[in-house]
């Protein structure tokens, strides 16, 4: 058995999301009245409370948003094992605020900086579970 991250569970709320993951497509919620873009999904707008949401695809293009490495403390025994790791936040170029938590694989510490661009990758992380995570503009394709 192969030590991975822990596994996504969806629930009704979260399903289309991650339906739109297996396709490698990164989905955000839409609201069908004001427009605005809004993740995680939600069963309300976060602006006009609508409940008129639908899923819709972004590029998957953003920038650094903010990060840090981590270096202690993880309790799941994947993080322990990858430990130190970098972690953090991308906002994607569709909106203002519309931000995504990640990791950013393949990347070293010195490498990232605030703002700086990324992409979303899609990566199996079990027999037919993949994970959307953010990688440096420059690194997409590589292994890390």
């Amino acid at each position: 058995m192969s030590l991975h991250p822990p596994l996504p569970s969806p629930d009704a709320l979260s399903r289309p999301f991650w339906e739109g993951v297996k396709m490698r497509k990164l989905l955000v919620q839409k609201c069908d009245d004001c427009g605005l873009l809004q993740f995680p999904f939600d069963n309300h707008c976060e602006s006009c409370s609508s409940a008129r949401l639908s899923a819709t695809e972004v590029s998957g293009r953003g920038t650094v948003h903010s990060f840090t490495e981590t270096v202690s403390g993880a309790r799941h025994p994947y993080f322990q094992a990858i430990s130190p790791y970098l972690a953090g936040m991308v906002e994607l170029e569709e909106q203002d605020g519309l931000i995504f938590a990640s990791n950013f694989p393949g990347s070293a510490y010195a490498d990232l900086k605030v703002g700086a661009p990324v992409m979303v990758a899609f990566e199996e992380i079990a027999d037919g579970v993949i994970i959307p995570q953010f990688k440096l503009h420059g690194t997409i394709g590589k292994e890390g």
